[in-house]
């Protein structure tokens, strides 16, 4: 919100008011609550699998390779002590490797994400328009959410519409 608007809400009479400088868009970004028309429209971050498999940049690809032959997306998320996405590890990137290797050597630098934000129908559009199954969802400072995926939210959103007829 404005500083301008903070202000008239005093003068309206709200208590509670701050200014956010960062403004609305990082704020429901974060997946900060909304409000107004769209605020029931089911976000990508709502639907997104927030623990998927994940390594540090000096972990062994021999003790990754288990965990990512099992891994439901078929990658391994490499984040930091804050959960930062630095990189991503696709299953096929460990075949050939030595096991010594880190997870730091076989990575892909700065995979592309997407704010959770964004409604959960565009981005299965998206996807598909891309034919994609997954996307990484990230904060605006990179900290990882979780891993959206349109077959998921696709039923997902099917139910709730089952659900609500």
């Amino acid at each position: 919100m404005s500083p301008r608007a903070a202000w008239r809400l005093e003068a309206l009479g709200f208590e509670h008011v701050a200014d956010y400088g960062a403004g609305k868009v990082e704020w429901l970004a974060y997946g900060l609550p909304r409000e107004g028309s769209k605020a029931d429209l089911p976000s990508a971050g709502e639907l997104a699998d927030p623990e998927p498999l994940t390594c540090g940049l000096h972990d062994s690809v021999g003790e990754l390779a288990p965990a990512l032959q099992r891994a439901r997306y078929g990658q391994c998320l490499v984040i930091n002590e804050q959960r930062i996405v630095l990189g991503r590890i696709r299953r096929s990137a460990l075949d050939g490797v030595d096991e010594g290797a880190r997870a730091e050597a076989v990575m892909e630098s700065g995979p592309s994400t997407v704010r959770p934000d964004v409604p959960a129908r565009e981005l299965i559009e998206r996807l598909a328009q891309k034919s994609l199954n997954t996307a990484l969802l990230t904060t605006p400072n990179g900290c990882l959410v979780g891993v959206f995926d349109r077959r998921d939210a696709e039923r997902a959103l099917e139910g709730r519409a089952a659900g609500a007829a």
